[in-house]
């Protein structure tokens, strides 16, 4: 198994990309091999450097692939950073140095799943507000390509019935993905991943890897604070990462809600306990409970367990398998 952490840090700055100067603000994620707590401080500290700054007197051009590569070198580890220069948009960096840009989108919609058992409530005619974030290649598009080429799918899509367009007859997030995938590929070089966001709480991606699909849910626990007894508590999240093909007669690579069943005995033995007295956990911090599961949830798709502590900083578990999620 491999664990890398990831923490979270913002900065407030103005930069001017055309003839306006103006203010944002940034935030900035890093994935890295290293303690929660030293990658939370590195990164706070970098961050800081930026704060209440005018980046055009910093950089020649200041735009989101000049920063992340600027926060890429201080940070002097190896690390995967993703930078947020407004809600919807934003740059990632690998840690090959490979960087895509990314749109954050969405659509309200209604559909059925034809094919699931009877009396399965995706059977029947609902609808859901759909996210979708769009990557590529920084080198062959940007965030303006990437808008261009969204908005006639979007126009499509839009308070449409999903089953009523040609390829999505069985329309589950995950045929979702490869849909748009191949739709978006056909006009705009580059393309990289889609990712539909289901609900708030699970969704598909598909990318050059193949399908990747997560289910989340947060559990209430406490943790001990130091030796002197003390305890604190967090409102852990828990996400749940499966890769593998679509069932051809389903449409899924695993029902969501039998994913939540199935975890359903082990978010009981963490939500609303003390963690250090779950028999066998060898650590509390969120990689021990990554680790603490990925030794006892038994499921053939799964790949990647992510434990965090808060909404953005926590412990990313890969698992030992052939063919494991690798983003």
């Amino acid at each position: 198994m491999r664990t890398l952490h990831i923490a979270k840090a913002g900065f407030e700055a103005a930069r001017s990309l055309s003839a306006m100067t103006h203010g944002h603000s940034f935030s900035v994620t890093a994935k890295a091999d290293l303690p929660l707590a030293d990658l939370r401080a590195r990164l706070g500290t970098l961050c800081a450097a930026l704060n209440y700054s005018d980046l055009n007197t910093r950089f020649a051009c200041p735009d989101d692939l000049t920063l992340i590569r600027h926060l890429a070198c201080e940070l002097a580890v190896p690390a995967a950073l993703s930078l947020r220069s407004a809600p919807d948009r934003g740059v990632e960096l690998n840690a090959e140095g490979q960087a895509q840009v990314w749109l954050k989108t969405g659509f309200e919609a209604a559909h059925w799943l034809p094919h699931v058992p009877e009396g399965h409530q995706c059977g029947r005619l609902h609808g859901h507000g759909f996210g979708v974030r769009l990557l590529a290649d920084a080198n062959q598009a940007d965030v303006a390509a990437l808008e261009k080429a969204w908005q006639p799918l979007h126009a499509l899509l839009q308070h449409g019935t999903l089953n009523r367009i040609a390829g999505l007859e069985n329309p589950t997030s995950e045929v979702l993905a490869c849909w748009l995938f191949a739709a978006l590929s056909t006009c705009l070089p580059g393309m990289v991943a889609v990712e539909v966001f289901e609900t708030a709480t699970a969704g598909s991606r598909f990318d050059d890897q193949g399908l990747r699909i997560w289910k989340e849910q947060r559990f209430e626990a406490a943790v001990p604070f130091d030796e002197s007894g003390r305890y604190t508590g967090h409102s852990f999240l828990v996400r749940l990462h499966l890769a593998g093909v679509i069932d051809p007669a389903q449409g899924w690579v695993r029902d969501f809600g039998e994913v939540k069943a199935l975890f359903k005995p082990w978010y009981a033995a963490l939500d609303h306990h003390a963690l250090d007295r779950l028999p066998g956990i060898a650590s509390t911090d969120c990689a021990g409970i990554a680790r603490y599961l990925a030794e006892r949830f038994a499921l053939d798709e799964l790949v990647r367990i992510d434990i965090l502590e808060n909404a953005h900083e926590g412990a990313l578990l890969w698992l030992d398998k052939a063919g494991a999620c690798t983003r």
